[in-house]
Parts: C-alpha cells; structure tokens; sequence
C-alpha cells in the first residue's frame, strides 16, 4: 500500500503568514475534542510553541516546494514523513480514542515491509516490540487483529496523508 502525503498548505496556521518557497514547515495531525481529525502546517519557528486544538496526533517536517516541484518532491519525502510520523505518535502518550494505537499498527506494518523498522519477536502482552534500523530504538506496537472499524476509526487521519 502506498501513500501520498496531501499537498502543503500555502498559510502557517500559527502566524497566518503565507508559506513560501523554501520555507520549512511542520504539519501538525491533530483531533479537536468531539471533531474529526485535522492536518494543519506551521512555520519551523512557531512550531515549538504550536498548540494544536486537540489531541496531538503526529507531527513531520519538511520544505515549501513549487506547486510543479510539489509531486515529485512528495515522492521522495513520502517515506520520510512516514517514518517521522510513526516516532511522533510516541512524543506523548494521551490516546483517549485510541486513533494513535491503530496508527502505530498500520504505520508499523508499512515501515517494517520498507525495513526501516523490524519486529522484534512475537507480541507479548498485546504489543509488539519494533527496533528502528537506524537508531536501535526499541518501540511498542498494539498488536491488532485490523478490522474495518480500525480503518473507519482512523480514516480522516489516513485521508490527511494520503490526500
């Protein structure tokens, strides 16, 4: 399965200020209390102190590029912005609904078939321990039979992805 990353905004959500090309943004997945899922983008320099409002999802970097250029540079950041998602899902632990647990599942699933990541054994406990290849970091992963009301759970966070 293959993803594409929805196109950039073109205003930072924290500043209003048009992006620019060059500019290096952080999009931001988050979940309003009671809303669907949202993806927002903020300048690297309002980042830090970005407050999404919700439930922070996941969060990944990267760089403006021409509307032209656009494509082809979200082919080559596709894998990138993947693999940093999955890592943000771990910067905080609230998972009320549970969305960040499903994620980790099929984020999970897509790193290990690209060998970015590795499990680790079998599940334990209801979880499955994952190694990142490059910083030998070890990961726990909800071990999940996926049914379609995983997929139905998370979707509007897969449609902010894939576009």
């Amino acid at each position: 399965m293959d993803w594409q990353v929805k196109p950039i905004a073109r205003i930072c959500a924290a500043s209003g200020k048009d992006l620019r090309v060059g500019d290096i943004v952080t999009c931001v997945v988050y979940k309003p209390l009671g809303g669907n899922i949202e993806r927002c983008d903020v300048l690297k320099e309002h980042a830090a102190t970005f407050k999404p409002d919700g439930i922070l999802l996941g969060r990944w970097t990267r760089e403006v590029k021409e509307r032209g250029e656009e494509e082809q540079a979200q082919r080559a950041q596709l894998l990138a912005s993947r693999e940093e998602f999955f890592l943000s899902l771990y910067d905080e632990n609230d998972d009320p609904s549970g969305d960040k647990g499903v994620l980790k599942h099929i984020l999970a699933m897509l790193l290990e078939r690209k060998r970015i990541i590795k499990a680790a054994g079998p599940a334990e406990n209801g979880l499955i321990t994952y190694v990142h290849a490059s910083s030998k970091q070890t990961y726990q992963v909800p071990a999940l039979d996926l049914q379609p009301s995983h997929i139905l759970q998370v979707g509007a966070t897969l449609d902010l992805l894939v576009g």
